[in-house]
């Protein structure tokens, strides 16, 4: 157990823990009856002032954050806007390469030739097919 030693002005003498009477402990360890703890006004402002801080910093944080999430969606629509005009772009090239155009000047590219007599081969059985 701990002494507490405490020198008062109008005794000469020392007194130990033992020796203090019950205003003296309350005026000396901030407490009342029964073990409860009485905090002082300056206390209680330190403590809202403490608190003030960290909500305004964890405003800070979710203001911050929310910017930077904001940013990476408006980066991502405008990938997905880039995207999709390449989509387009892509699919009309496929419509011009699919063309008959296209597809007779790349016949003359590949030296084909196109074919004079056709014949067709006619079958007179049924063939059942599953």
């Amino acid at each position: 157990m701990a002494k507490i030693l405490i020198i008062n002005r109008h005794s000469s003498g020392i007194h130990r823990e033992g020796a203090l009477d019950k205003s003296r402990k309350e005026r000396f360890f901030g407490m009342g009856e029964k073990g409860s703890i009485k905090i002082g006004l300056a206390s209680a402002g330190f403590v809202m002032i403490f608190f003030m801080i960290l909500s305004c910093a964890f405003y800070l944080f979710q203001v911050n954050d929310l910017a930077v999430k904001g940013y990476d969606i408006k980066d991502l629509e405008n990938k997905i806007g880039e995207l999709e005009k390449n989509n387009k772009q892509m699919q009309i090239r496929e419509m011009e390469l699919r063309s008959m155009y296209v597809i007779e000047k790349s016949a003359k590219d590949f030296n084909l030739v196109s074919p004079v007599n056709v014949s067709y081969l006619e079958v007179n059985n049924s063939v059942a097919v599953r």
